[in-house]
């Protein structure tokens, strides 16, 4: 491909696990500072959850951007269709099905509830870019840039 990233920003408010992996260090750490500042004994199970919440969510976050970058740098792009959508207030799934290499593949992606996701519609067609050593790793462009 092209080499088009798609920014932090961007990924974050779509991509659901880097979504909350940024919200749940975010919310126990402002519980914390309340706590901390009203002198509530809460502080003491509060801040060992914003600390834990934040060191498993900063890898988490590290590695689906990572991951999200990688395949639009160096994948392939190739024409897919949105098989299945499913939104439970703002989050949800979409499926997709594609051709790679002569072969039929479906992927899926936990997605937040946007104005980029909102346009979907099963059956539509879609660009994916493809990992090319893993090609049931894929992530739906239009959603990303």
């Amino acid at each position: 491909m092209q080499g088009r990233n798609p920014s932090l920003f961007r990924v974050i408010s779509t991509d659901y696990p880097s979504f909350l992996s940024v919200l749940f260090p975010i919310v126990f750490g402002a519980f914390s500072l309340y706590f901390l500042f009203s002198g509530n004994d809460a502080l003491r199970l509060f801040l060992p959850l914003a600390i834990g919440v934040t060191i498993v969510g900063i890898p988490v976050l590290v590695q689906r951007y990572r991951t999200i970058s990688s395949v639009f740098a160096e994948g392939m792009q190739t024409k897919g269709v949105v098989t299945s959508l499913s939104f439970f207030r703002g989050r949800g799934r979409v499926e997709y099905s594609y051709t790679f290499q002569g072969e039929k593949q479906v992927s899926g992606n936990a997605i937040n509830k946007n104005s980029r996701t909102r346009k979907l519609r099963v059956g539509q067609a879609v660009t994916v870019i493809v990992d090319r050593n893993k090609p049931q790793l894929a992530f739906i462009q239009e959603i990303y840039l």
